[in-house]
């Protein structure tokens, strides 16, 4: 599988949740190589460390929204549940039986998710934020 990379085109405007993406592309690259050498504790690792960090990300993106007063706060909220809700599958059948959950299936969906989800949902959010910043901006006497 070919690994999408971190480019400036998925930036959605803010400098944290920026980061917090980051964070997830080296998180995809660190558990492609994992998988591919079959290291089920690593990989084991990765997935607890995938549901925890999207579990933060998620809140404080949310708390983002809200605070910009985004209007669709509410339909961006339940995608992140539905994602929540898949990862903690993976993780509970990860746990049962480490051999039913593939590397391979768990990146797919890492990837997939995150950059549909960062181009197509987060990328709406962005003109909220922008207008926060120059209200913010202007209100300071930086503009």
């Amino acid at each position: 599988m070919e690994l999408v990379e971190w480019n400036d085109s998925l930036s959605v405007g803010d400098p944290l949740m920026d980061a917090h993406h980051r964070v997830f592309f080296e998180m995809i690259r660190e558990f492609s190589e994992y998988q591919e050498k079959d290291n089920r504790d690593a990989v084991r690792d990765r997935i607890e460390f995938l549901f925890e960090y999207a579990a933060m990300h998620l809140s404080a993106e949310e708390k983002l929204m809200h605070k910009v007063n985004y209007p669709g706060l509410a339909a961006h909220k339940a995608e992140h549940d539905v994602f929540i809700h898949e990862l903690l599958i993976i993780k509970i059948d990860f746990d049962k039986d480490s051999s039913s959950v593939s590397g391979e299936t768990v990146l797919k969906i890492m990837q997939d998710w995150l950059v549909n989800h960062i181009v197509v949902s987060d990328k709406h959010y962005a003109p909220y934020l922008q207008s926060l910043q120059a209200q913010f901006c202007s209100l300071s006497g930086f503009d």
